[in-house]
């Protein structure tokens, strides 16, 4: 026995087929999901059914079975998909590739300061950069308040915490290179 065929109304606006393409999604969605038998798969090639529905408005024939035309273009796409598979390289999966361990990077050298070293460092800033560096950076004072605080312009905040933390790099990166190079 050949099932009824399902004649959809007219579909004359975009809003309409819009309406009309979701009414059939989840029949749509079972037979991905039977052709790709995976989840993911199943969804990308909804998807890009979806899309060469929109694409193609203009080449369905309104009074026609919407869904068969959706079908096919489904069914299309997924052949297009498995042709390409077997055309292509073969992937192999990451847990069956050998890929040798990274080389162990050297530590930076900023890693190996301590809390003292920075505050030693920060003491060594011009008063004017300790400030401003110790405002922002320890206490997390915004730079509007800063400004406020020690009457300068906000931009004079940007340009000496900029020029603290340039000034901090010196003091405490090449003293902690030049201690390691000396066993």
């Amino acid at each position: 026995m050949v099932p009824p065929q399902v004649i959809d109304p007219p579909i004359n606006v975009a809003a309409d087929f819009h309406r009309a393409l979701r009414e059939h999604e989840y029949a749509l969605r079972d037979l991905a999901l039977r052709l790709c038998r995976n989840p993911a798969d199943a969804g990308d090639l909804l998807q890009d059914t979806f899309e060469r529905a929109l694409q193609r408005r203009a080449q369905y024939q309104p009074g026609t079975n919407l869904r068969a035309w959706l079908c096919t273009m489904l069914h299309h796409l997924f052949l297009d998909r498995c042709r390409a598979r077997v055309r292509g390289p073969a992937h192999a999966s990451l847990d069956e590739v050998a890929l040798p361990a990274p080389e162990p990077a050297a530590e930076p050298a900023w890693a190996a300061l301590t809390r003292d070293d920075v505050v030693a460092a920060v003491e060594r800033l011009e008063p004017d950069f300790r400030r401003v560096y110790q405002l922002h950076s320890l206490e997390g004072v915004p730079y509007q308040e800063i400004a406020a605080r020690l009457g300068i312009p906000k931009a004079t905040v940007g340009t000496r915490l900029a020029r603290a933390r340039r000034k901090l790099r010196d003091l405490l990166l090449p003293a902690r290179a030049a201690d390691e190079s000396h066993p």
